[in-house]
């Protein structure tokens, strides 16, 4: 706990130190999201090449791709499917398609009205090949993912923080609670920074420390990478995470 805590302040002081203007905001390249959606009508594609490592494999999204749309200006629609990649150290390597995520989320409370915005994002994960279960790609069964995001700014830094429960199908239900802050250096380069971590029934704690940015090539791409690492020991949780891709706002 003194580690994260640690890292927290540091992250903090390194955003309040940025001269212009500090717009934190989860979402990918992190695990952690935030209140934010596309606006009315827009769309919010990412295409990513993912990384998740353990100690004797490594499973890659080749690729992810994300999409995302706005209903309204508080509602967005979400799917998401990959194509998977395991890498085992003393095996063959496998692939196949990954569990496809489904979701919705709402903004009930805005910055514009509030002193802070809030939303919440049910997301419905689904098993969609059997074939890649029998390969050991994905799990048995479906998750269900019932979480609560919040974002505030306090004085230079705006922080975002999303707090959730996920039923898990055939297995141990899991807590997930994340916190993100973050700084635009320039008009085109922001950078972010976050914890996040699960937990089954608080117990077997797994937790992460992420950062990454987002870098605006035009109006309608950006480049998004992130890396991250495990904080604290959990027996068969990633040890390494990485995220690159693109995203397309149109």
């Amino acid at each position: 706990m003194r580690s994260l805590i640690l890292l927290l302040v540091l992250v903090a002081v390194c955003v309040a130190s940025l001269p212009r203007r500090v717009v934190a905001q989860g979402g990918p390249p992190l695990l952690t999201d935030d209140p934010e959606t596309p606006g009315n009508g827009h769309w919010e594609i990412n295409v990513a090449w993912t990384l998740s490592q353990k100690q004797n494999r490594r499973l890659f999204a080749i690729p992810l791709i994300d999409i995302n749309y706005g209903l309204g200006e508080r509602i967005q629609l979400k799917a998401e499917v990959p194509w998977l990649v395991l890498q085992e150290r003393q095996g063959a390597t496998q692939s196949g398609l990954g569990s496809a995520n489904v979701g919705v989320k709402w903004r009930f409370l805005d910055k514009d009205r509030h002193s802070f915005a809030m939303s919440t994002y049910p997301q419905l994960e689904i098993r969609t090949s059997a074939s890649s279960v029998k390969r050991g790609l994905i799990e048995q069964g479906s998750e269900l993912l019932l979480p609560i995001e919040i974002s505030q700014k306090l004085g230079p830094v705006t922080i975002d923080g999303e707090v959730g429960y996920q039923v898990v199908q055939r297995e141990k239900d899991e807590v997930l609670y994340g916190l993100v802050v973050g700084g635009e250096i320039n008009k085109r380069l922001e950078l972010v920074g976050e914890v996040h971590g699960t937990a089954k029934h608080f117990a077997s704690n797994e937790l992460i420390f992420n950062v990454g940015g987002r870098f605006r090539m035009s109006k309608h791409y950006t480049l998004l990478f992130s890396t991250g690492r495990r904080l604290r020991s959990a027996t068969g949780q990633p040890t390494l995470l990485a995220y690159v891709g693109c995203q397309f706002n149109f």
